[in-house]
This record gives C-alpha cells, sequence and structure tokens, in this order.
C-alpha cells in the first residue's frame, strides 16, 4: 500500500525596505512569514530589490532571499515568475510600493498562483486574490465593483509581529513615561522635532526615545540632546518592543506600523504624519478613538506636538478611554488570520 505524498505548501514574499520607504513592508511581512512558518508549516522564501538593510532583516530570520540579476534591464514579470519557479512557491505575497505592474501578478494568477496584497490600493489589487486592510478612508473610497477577489477591511486584519498580541500588566509607577517611537528608519527627523517639542514641557515625566536600525540622524540627535533640559532615555536595537512600549503612558509617533502597534498595547499615541496619505489614514485612528494626530509635518509641528502631548499628560481620563479603545478594536491576531485564510485558500485553490 502506498502512502500519498503531499507537496509542502510554499509562499513567496515580494517586498522591500530602505531609509527612505522605511522598513514596515519587511516588518510586516516577517511578521506574517514567521507565523506560516512557525505555526503552519509553510516554506517561506522573499523576493527583493536592492534592499540591504531589509535584507538583513529577512536574514537574521534565516529565509532565502532571491534577488534580481545585476546585469540588463529590470523585468519585474520575467524575475518574479523566476522567482516563484525557484521557490516553488503557490502563493504570492506582495507588499511593495514600488512600479510592479499588474500584468506581472496577472501573469502569475494565469498560472495558477494565489495573490495577495498587503495595505495596496494600486491597480495591483485588481489581480489579488485576497487583499488586506485596516479601515482606512481611502480603503473605503477607491473603487471595488467588479473585485472578484476576496476583501478583507477592518481593525483585524492588521498585520503585528506575534509580540503585539501578548498581555501586559498594568503599569503601577507613579511617575508618568513618554515614548518617542518614530518608526525603523524616520526619513524626515521627526524624533528631533518630538525632542525639541518635548523638551518645551515643565511636568515631571520620564521621556523614553526608541530609535529604529536604520535611524540616520544620530549626529544632530547627540547634539540635541546635549542641549536639552530634560533627560531623555535613547534605547537602539530593541528587539522586544511590545515590552518596551507597553511601558508608556503615552507615545509620540510617526503614522505607520507603529500606530497599530502602540494600539494594540493600549498605549494612547500622538500622530506626526510624513504625507497626506498618511494624515488620511490616521484619522481612522484619530476617529476611532485610540489617539490624536497633529498632521503632515511642517515648521510648526513641533508647537502641535508640545501641545497635545501637554493636554494628554494632564488628562488621565482621556488617556485611559484612548486605551480602552486601541485594546477593544485592535487585538494583535490580525497576522494569525491572514495566515490561516492565506492557508487555507492555497489549499481549496491547489
Amino acid at each position: 500500500m502506498c502512502s500519498a505524498v503531499t507537496k509542502r505548501l510554499s509562499m513567496l514574499f515580494r517586498c522591500d525596505a530602505s531609509p527612505e520607504i522605511g522598513l514596515g513592508h519587511v516588518v510586516r511581512c516577517l511578521a506574517l512569514a514567521d507565523e506560516l512558518y512557525r505555526n503552519h508549516g509553510v516554506a517561506v522564501g522573499f523576493a527583493m530589490r536592492a534592499s540591504p538593510l531589509g535584507s538583513e532583516m529577512v536574514k537574521r530570520q534565516a529565509y532565502p532571499i532571491l534577488r534580481p540579476p545585476d546585469s540588463g534591464g529590470f523585468d519585474h514579470e520575467a524575475w518574479l515568475n523566476d522567482c516563484m519557479r525557484q521557490s516553488e512557491a503557490q502563493v504570492l505575497v506582495v507588499d511593495v510600493r514600488d512600479d510592479l505592474p499588474k500584468a506581472a501578478l496577472d501573469a502569475l494568477a494565469g498560472r495558477g498562483a494565489v495573490i495577495a496584497v498587503l495595505e495596496d490600493l494600486s491597480e495591483r489589487r485588481w489581480a489579488a486574490n485576497l487583499a488586506f486592510y485596516p479601515p482606512v478612508p481611502q480603503v473605503h473610497m477607491a473603487d471595488w465593483s467588479g473585485f472578484r477577489g476576496r476583501l478583507c477591511v477592518g481593525w483585524e486584519w492588521v498585520v503585528l509581529r506575534s509580540q503585539f498580541a501578548e498581555s501586559f500588566p498594568p503599569r503601577h509607577d507613579s511617575k508618568r513615561s513618554l515614548l518617542i517611537a518614530m518608526g525603523g528608519s524616520d526619513p524626515a527627523g521627526l524624533t528631533l522635532k518630538a525632542v525639541r517639542a518635548v523638551d518645551r514641557l515643565d511636568e515631571d515625566f520620564e521621556s523614553v526615545i526608541i530609535l529604529g536600525a536604520g535611524f540616520c540622524h544620530w549626529q544632530s540627535l547627540q547634539s540635541l540632546l546635549g542641549k536639552a533640559r530634560r533627560r531623555f532615555t535613547v534605547r537602539e536595537d530593541v528587539s522586544e518592543m511590545s515590552a518596551a512600549m507597553a511601558e508608556a503612558d503615552l507615545a509620540i509617533c510617526s503614522f505607520g506600523m507603529t500606530a497599530y502597534e502602540l494600539a494594540a498595547l493600549g498605549v494612547p499615541a500622538v500622530y506626526a504624519c510624513l504625507t497626506e496619505d498618511h494624515e488620511e489614514s490616521a484619522s481612522a485612528l484619530v476617529a476611532a478613538g485610540m489617539g490624536v494626530s497633529v498632521g503632515v509635518h511642517d515648521r510648526d509641528t513641533e508647537t502641535r506636538l508640545a501641545a497635545a502631548v501637554e493636554r494628554l499628560l494632564v488628562d488621565k481620563n482621556a488617556r485611559a478611554q484612548m486605551s480602552a479603545r486601541a485594546r477593544e478594536l485592535v487585538d494583535g491576531r490580525g497576522t494569525s488570520r491572514i495566515a490561516e485564510l492565506l492557508v487555507s485558500t492555497a489549499a481549496a485553490w491547489h
């Protein structure tokens, strides 16, 4: 009697990271890759263009990386097709902001691949079998008529690392703690603006700065901290980010993945935005009662940050309401939901 041999499910992630675009796309994909590998036994690979910072993050997790050839013109479709063939992947997860054309995904879908997109509102979404988004205004305003895939929109579909599904005991320290966390790279130097804003305040509270792996304003920050009235604690290479964030009573962050991480931990936040698109996305969290936004950064950002932080530090009830609302909406288990749906869809497809 011969036993049937079941081929191991394989998935390929297409993402990049850099100081310019941030690290969020790779962090998000790694969170999902870890869930698929550890809890579903999926073989995982990454297809990445010139992305030294992102590649190093993936290498640390020991996932294979496929890169385009160094010579010759770059052909999205030919390269992705080759990556899918080499990895024997049945599923392609796309989380990019480059010029990857929809036609390249259509071609792969035509050959039987399952296509999933993360927070992608470009025309690529029309090639997707599965599309995942937080409930930001841009998603609701987009035209979905004729979309044939499964559209998953809601706080329950936010991709976060598994550590953000954990619960932490409430803080008992009587001294308030403010966290400044501007993401993995902080290209606009919002950390510097936040430090200057916080240094204006006279209230008694601890000030902690967390710097990402791609932070490139260290010299300016050192100079600024040397002249500051307040004492700031600077933390780098933080592996257990959730535990560090959970210590805060309030946070200042650049809008992006960090905002959702703070929400999952129930930490009220003040959002500074890099772009108008980020400001629009942040409005969803503000409307849901998780935090406040100071809009797109400009010459008056420091003044707006100082006012917002001062107001929330003295309003314990407002912080408590924001915390409860955030915990209620963002449970940190979106990654496991997406992984289960990817696996079940692939199984049904193949």
